[in-house]
């Protein structure tokens, strides 16, 4: 009885002892942004050598139960930052702090403008040009047009007579599709979208894939695609609030906010901008140059995960801009937008998916007549309808082949447009076509894209875009070449103008024919983690270009030919270059030639040169981090072509090339829970009162703050958490 009892005893300090092992052998700790410092929810927690796997909770914690007090290899992954393995020990009275960092934009995002399904930007033959989140902050506005004209040096944004109008690579703005999320955008206006209806506030990326892109976009897309991704909320709960004012009663405010759940996400951005306007003209007070305005923008955004292979997405917005004149005129100008669409998509298998998809999109125009309190009269609309189907096929083989993606599809565009001054006031246009794309990765060394559409247009009938990009990479470099047709319809207005304003009258033509365009490129990437380069060498060759003309025996009434040929060549620089941990510069250059074929002369409107540059300073003390930021543009002269009414005759202008300077310095408080930046545009003052073209006021100091609620309640339970712990 007395062994039975000792042996009892040994048992019950046996199973303490072992108890007390056990509860002290796991490894505790919190996951960081190496850059903000504030914790990350949802990072996968991977160790092997034990066969489990977890994820960090909304506080960034993690616990990993052990058996033995030795050292465990542990790797942490999430998405938008670098794979990291640590080395840790058990240990559960301290919690340890890991610390990772964002990947590097141009070494592993994920893109899917190019293909239509997401691959990683440095595995894609597609050449393609991504601005991230954090360049579009550090640009210190919220507008787009902005944004993308200060970092990019081949994309120029400039007025024109009609409003904001763009070049990318020499070709005009009416060459190039912007995109939201992949889909049109309705709203011609002189061949432009409106602008203003793009905000860097719900944008995650913005996409550029140069070139002619017909083979996946159809029409249009023959100087390339800007497609701006928007925001999808990662975190359990997230809100922003923002404010940006400057001179001229410049305010920019807004703010959005977002939920993810384990099947529900949501995301809704709302903003307002207005301005008192400004004059650049003062021998004409009735005319302001940029006239007093005040927008609204809200956008909206649902994704439900039925089951692991089924989801839905639902999104919508609404834009609203109106335009006050400071003259005696009593009517003003009202313009409006609404959108709305919904994508399904559904996993049969690892393999093999299928996506849904619709998207509506209606812009309205409106005189509102100040006499008759503030009726609004419709003057135009354009109403544009998207359905598209498309199957997506993955395999990965053991064989000759690494890997092959196959993406092929049929959709569905309809555009309704109305108008005074379109014959009959209403016309109509529709699109059929089907595409497939496929993707062959060879080896580590070489892949391919190949691709073919078919589009049968009701106004011109049918027309093929085919495609091909190769590549090859060796250690840090990577080597692309593209060749591809793109072509673009003839818009409805261009086939139905009808209107006589008496000094000027235009008359479309119902026989034009599509423009077409062969495009083809050679690239060269070296990527590295202190020097990131890319040159690009491209020409595009576009065959029945679309001209306004003289109607015969006239001098003020124009019509439109398939009349010009047109070569555009060029090369295309981009340099990034981290000096140390603090410092980097960047810089780039595009220089485009762009000669008419027809006259034998230069292509009005095309600058030669321009380029960019900028320097970074970034520090960190604790809890405050700063950005200091001093850039350059330059914009190249350009010529134009003017008719003159009294001589009859055509007449060259040059505007001369001018550089706009800018510094930024963004502060980030409190783990980059409050952002606050300082700025200056346009330091040295250029202002041009003759040509404007280029219609900035002159040296404008602003203010931007964005105070990020999410992270700042997260900092605060982190460090409660951190205490309980420690305690």
């Amino acid at each position: 009885m007395k062994k039975l009892k000792l042996y009892f005893i040994i048992f019950i300090l046996f199973v303490s002892y072992t108890s007390k092992s056990q509860n002290n052998f796991c490894i505790k700790g919190v996951v960081k942004d190496s850059v903000s410092g504030y914790a990350l929810p949802s990072v996968e927690v991977i160790a092997d050598s034990l066969g489990f796997t977890t994820k960090t909770d909304k506080h960034g914690i993690f616990i990993i139960p052990v058996l033995e007090n030795k050292i465990y290899p542990v790797h942490f992954c999430t998405q938008g930052y670098k794979t990291k393995l640590c080395r840790l020990k058990p240990g559960c009275s301290d919690t340890v702090v890991i610390s990772i960092s964002p990947a590097i934009v141009e070494m592993g995002e994920v893109i899917i403008t190019a293909t239509r399904f997401a691959s990683n930007i440095k595995e894609t033959p597609v050449l393609t040009q991504i601005i991230s989140s954090k360049e579009l902050s550090l640009a210190g506005t919220t507008q787009i047009a902005t944004a993308l004209s200060n970092t990019l040096p081949w994309l120029d944004f400039y007025n024109e007579g009609s409003g904001m109008t763009f070049s990318m690579q020499g070709i005009g703005s009416k060459y190039t599709l912007f995109l939201i999320d992949g889909e049109r955008m309705a709203g011609e206006n002189h061949d432009n979208i409106d602008y203003n209806r793009l905000s860097t506030s719900n944008i995650e990326r913005i996409e550029i894939v140069k070139g002619a892109s017909s083979t996946l976009y159809g029409s249009n897309a023959i100087g390339g695609v800007v497609n701006l991704i928007t925001k999808t909320p990662v975190k359990p709960f997230e809100i922003n609030i923002y404010n940006r004012c400057s001179k001229y009663s410049e305010l920019e405010s807004g703010a959005n906010f977002g939920f993810h759940q384990k099947y529900f996400s949501s995301f809704t951005d709302i903003s307002r901008e207005s301005s008192n306007g400004y004059d650049l003209t003062p021998e004409t007070p009735d005319l302001h140059t940029v006239e007093p305005y005040r927008i609204y923008n809200v956008f909206q955004k649902f994704n439900y995960n039925v089951t692991s292979k089924l989801s839905f997405n639902i999104n919508g917005s609404y834009y609203s801009r109106e335009q006050f004149n400071v003259s005696a005129i009593p009517t003003h100008p009202l313009f409006r937008d609404y959108t709305g669409g919904f994508t399904t998509n559904y996993k049969v298998n690892n393999h093999l998916d299928f996506t849904a998809t619709y998207h509506t999109d209606r812009y309205d125009s409106y005189d509102i007549l100040e006499k008759l309190d503030n009726q609004k009269r419709s003057i135009y609309y354009d109403l544009q309808h998207t359905g598209r189907i498309t199957g997506k096929y993955f395999h990965t083989y053991n064989s000759v082949i690494e890997k092959q993606s196959i993406i092929t599809g049929v959709e569905i565009f309809y555009d309704k447009m109305f108008s005074e001054r379109i014959q009959d006031s209403t016309r109509k246009m529709n699109n059929y076509n089907l595409f497939i794309l496929d993707e062959v990765k060879i080896n580590k060394h070489f892949s391919a894209i190949g691709g073919v559409r078919y589009d049968n247009y009701s106004s011109v009938g049918g027309s093929f875009s085919p495609k091909v990009s190769l590549m090859y990479s060796e250690g840090e470099f990577n080597y692309r070449a593209t060749y591809g047709y793109g072509f673009r319809v003839p818009g409805i207005k261009e086939k139905y103008y009808d209107f006589d304003l008496g000094f000027i009258a235009v008359k479309g033509n119902n026989s034009l024919k599509p423009e077409y365009s062969k495009y083809a490129s050679f690239s060269i990437e070296y990527n590295h983690k202190k020097n990131n380069a890319s040159a690009n060498i491209y020409f595009n060759r576009v065959d029945d270009m679309i001209h306004d003309v003289l109607l015969a025996n006239t001098t003020n009434k124009y019509t439109y030919i398939n009349l010009n040929k047109v070569n555009v060549s060029g090369v295309d620089i981009l340099q990034h270059f981290y000096i140390s941990k603090n410092w980097s510069v960047n810089g780039g250059y595009s220089f485009t030639y762009a000669y008419d074929m027809l006259k034998k002369e230069e292509l009005s409107g095309v600058s030669k040169n321009s380029g960019i540059a900028g320097i970074e300073y970034s520090w960190k003390l604790g809890n405050y981090k700063g950005i200091f930021s001093f850039n350059w543009k330059i914009y190249g002269k350009k010529t134009f072509e003017n008719y003159d009414a009294a001589t009859y005759s055509y007449y060259t202008d040059l505007y001369p090339a001018y550089s706009l300077w800018r510094t930024t310095l963004a502060q980030y408080f409190y783990n980059n829970s409050i952002e606050l930046c300082l700025g200056i545009t346009n330091i040295f003052g250029y202002r041009n009162n003759t040509d404007l073209i280029n219609i900035d006021p002159g040296r404008r100091f602003f203010c931007m703050i964005n105070i990020s609620i999410d992270k700042f309640t997260e900092q605060i339970k982190t460090k409660n958490k951190k205490n309980n712990y420690e305690n």
